[in-house]
């Protein structure tokens, strides 16, 4: 990765500190600009392959890539069981018992925040998530004397949606955070309905949370709604769905390509719509990064360490677009 892209990131990441003192959102040493090349090239197989686990988000991302370097027949399916949504699916039934089982063990889904302890608690291996380590993990991190390794492999967007019968279809940067700060509070202020805005909001050190609090709301105090909380990825489709008052946000690749139905609608910011030209060249305000990441004190000779070198250094990009994700390059 570029020396000054990550030199950015850390600066940014210093700067962004909140009034409380808290550790920055995105830890990435500056020096580090080169990651250290595996020890060892190691053929991946179901009894050497690492514990991967992440955010709800890039289930998709982290299901294709074990299958595709598995050798592992695998297809995009709906699940009932979570409103429909989409996800690729391992063939189970193409496997023995022991290698089914094995594979299950492989592939973890605690989601963000719970996929960020147990890197550093030392459970699985591995992680992809839809940001980096939080305020709150960063010093669980130092409390345990950890160090992790981030590099970027995708990028994303953060996006805000409504009930596709809200008329509103943009707001500007200065427009959500008011909203969110209870300064506007009816939608004709924003040239919607005259009708109260119901402010959905995701549970604390969720990747969405984190991510509205950081770069959207840049500091400023978001009112506390605690009957807004959600406490799941869906959570914002079940409250937009029978709301036409409501708004929340989610990230676009979970709105695009996981959930990809017609109960919500995006909506612009600053006059640009998030879509994946948007996002690949940078017009939409919002753009985020997936990131891989590692314990630093990683065996560089394992095959957890060869995958997330792998990852960052772009090795794996035909999957990384398979799965829908925009490349990062």
């Amino acid at each position: 990765m570029a020396f000054a892209f990550l030199s950015a990131l850390f600066l940014v990441s210093c700067s962004n500190s909140d009034a409380g003192g808290n550790a920055p959102v995105l830890i990435i040493d500056p020096v580090e600009t080169n990651l250290e090349k595996p020890t060892a090239t190691t053929a991946l197989s179901l009894s050497n392959a690492p514990i991967i686990d992440g955010s709800d988000s890039t289930e998709p991302l982290r299901n294709l890539l074990m299958c595709r370097l598995l050798g592992i027949d695998c297809q995009w399916r709906q699940r009932l069981h979570t409103n429909a949504t989409w996800c690729v699916i391992p063939q189970w039934h193409s496997l023995s018992d022991e290698d089914n089982q094995a594979l299950q063990h492989i592939l973890q889904n605690r989601n963000t925040h719970s996929s960020f302890v147990s890197l550093i608690d030392g459970e699985n291996d591995i992680i992809i998530t839809a940001r980096d380590i939080s305020r709150d993990e960063q010093q669980y991190a130092n409390e345990k004397n950890v160090r992790l390794l981030s590099r970027p492999v995708a990028k994303d967007a953060f996006v805000f949606i409504v009930n596709p019968r809200n008329p509103v279809r943009n707001l500007s940067i200065e427009q959500i955070q008011k909203i969110y700060t209870g300064e506007i509070r009816n939608w004709k202020e924003v040239g919607g309905n005259d009708a109260t805005i119901n402010p959905y909001v995701r549970n604390p050190n969720s990747g969405s949370q984190e991510k509205m609090e950081t770069i959207v709301m840049d500091g400023l105090t978001m009112i506390d709604w605690p009957e807004m909380v959600g406490y799941v990825m869906l959570a914002p489709y079940y409250q937009l769905e029978n709301d036409e008052n409501g708004i929340a946000y989610t990230p676009f690749y979970y709105y695009d390509t996981i959930v990809n139905d017609d109960r919500t609608q995006v909506i612009g910011v600053n006059s640009i719509v998030p879509s994946k030209k948007t996002i690949e060249n940078g017009s939409y305000p919002y753009v985020t990064f997936v990131m891989a990441s590692v314990r630093a004190d990683i065996d560089k000779s394992s095959a957890a360490y060869q995958l997330f070198y792998q990852l960052a250094t772009g090795q794996h990009n035909d999957i990384v677009k398979e799965s829908g994700y925009i490349v990062y390059q």
